[in-house]
């Protein structure tokens, strides 16, 4: 309770405006770790140039010509701009080599981590961090798309029911940033943005992320007519962050044919997991493996639906086969022992490295015990990390 109330205190000296706020019932009890993960130094090092390396191939006009038919038929097309406030989900194996698990387009947690840095007096790993470059990045992304930059902007943040999302109070924390830099900023429901309002710029916590869903049809046409620059976008969720590409990644020759020299191959090879689709044609084969394997949806978030290929039952298994299914390499997140209030304690955690374009931004972990990541584990939480 004394940690949750120390990070209250902090989010209101940092915003003013939160002062009303009933952040006491709105911030989770576990979300913020009392523990921090320390790693190697080269860890930093990896996780930039992993990051970098792979925006570099988005960015390539031999990956975008490889999707041109395909993005046809779903209707996409380059509105400019890219993703701000993105992140890199990764585990360490035994090596301490990162292995990416996933690239999330809708990370949460980048304002709240940087405040946490500054509750506990840490460096951010990123020295030259600040939550003022949010600001810059979001000029970008206008500029990219050929529009002005407005000094009294108007900006919505929207989700589905914001106010009942769990980290509703990063939406709160946002909302007071962008305010204090004169900006016309509200959160609103995804099917309220446009009433009565008209936003240049939309920070999207969607979760629909190819904004298929008819309830979504306003702000699909808005974002595809360029009349509202949409960050993060159904464009950039399916270069980057839609888990197919990790099978596509997979394929033998794939990254071999978009130019990087052998050191960038070598180091993408070892941080990529090996991926596949869940067939018919090949359930067999993947079956037999299952223990080396996890399952999960291709565009799902959290942990819906995700197995590991060692409990999966052969029931569960086969109603997965054809259903738009990653199986991808098990890689076990590894584990720190922290002494806790009730004796020692065995935490799994991965890492969150949130980025814009290629630029690694900051590094936060994830501790848990259990099979997913979880706000739920006493002394659990999200963490500072600490390389030295």
């Amino acid at each position: 309770m004394e940690l949750k109330s120390d990070f209250i205190q902090q989010l209101r000296t940092s915003f003013p405006g939160l002062k009303n706020e009933p952040l006491e019932t709105i911030v989770a009890e576990n979300l913020i770790s009392p523990f921090s993960v320390q790693l190697p130094s080269p860890v930093l090092k990896q996780a930039q140039d992993v990051v970098s390396l792979l925006f570099s191939m988005r960015e390539k006009q031999s990956y975008r010509d490889h999707y041109k038919n395909l993005l046809q038929e779903k209707g996409l097309t380059d509105p400019g701009n890219k993703s701000i406030m993105m992140s890199y989900d990764f585990h360490l194996d035994e090596n301490e080599n990162l292995k990416l698990i996933e690239i999330n387009t809708n990370a949460a947690f980048l304002a709240l981590g940087s405040e946490m840095y500054k509750m506990k007096g840490l460096p951010q790993p990123v020295a030259d961090f600040t939550m003022d470059e949010i600001r810059s990045c979001i000029e970008t992304e206008l500029k990219l798309q050929g529009k002005n930059v407005a000094a009294n902007l108007p900006l919505a943040i929207i989700d589905e029911k914001p106010s009942e999302q769990r980290l509703f109070v990063e939406f709160l924390v946002y909302n007071e940033l962008f305010k204090s830099w004169g900006w016309d900023s509200r959160i609103l429901d995804y099917r309220d943005t446009f009433k009565d309002f008209k936003p240049d710029f939309i920070y999207n916590r969607y979760t629909d992320f190819f904004l298929n869903d008819a309830s979504s049809t306003e702000l699909k046409e808005s974002y595809l007519s360029k009349k509202v620059c949409l960050s993060p976008n159904p464009y950039e969720y399916f270069l980057l962050a839609d888990k197919q590409r990790l099978i596509d990644w997979a394929q033998p020759g794939f990254l071999e044919s978009h130019g990087f020299s052998n050191n960038e191959l070598k180091l993408l090879r070892t941080a990529l997991p090996k991926s596949f689709d869940l067939r018919s044609e090949n359930a067999e084969e993947l079956w037999a493996q299952r223990k080396t394997l996890f399952f999960k949806p291709k565009n799902a978030f959290g942990s819906k639906q995700s197995y590991k290929g060692a409990s999966v039952s052969n029931k569960v298994f086969k109603e997965l086969i054809d259903q738009d299914i990653i199986a991808q390499e098990y890689i076990p997140a590894p584990e720190k022992n922290f002494e806790t209030p009730n004796g020692p304690q065995d935490f799994k955690f991965d890492l969150r490295c949130y980025a814009y374009q290629g630029r690694l931004q900051l590094i936060v972990a994830r501790l848990y015990q259990g099979q997913v990541t979880n706000l739920r584990t006493p002394f659990g939480g999200f963490a500072a990390v600490i390389f030295s």
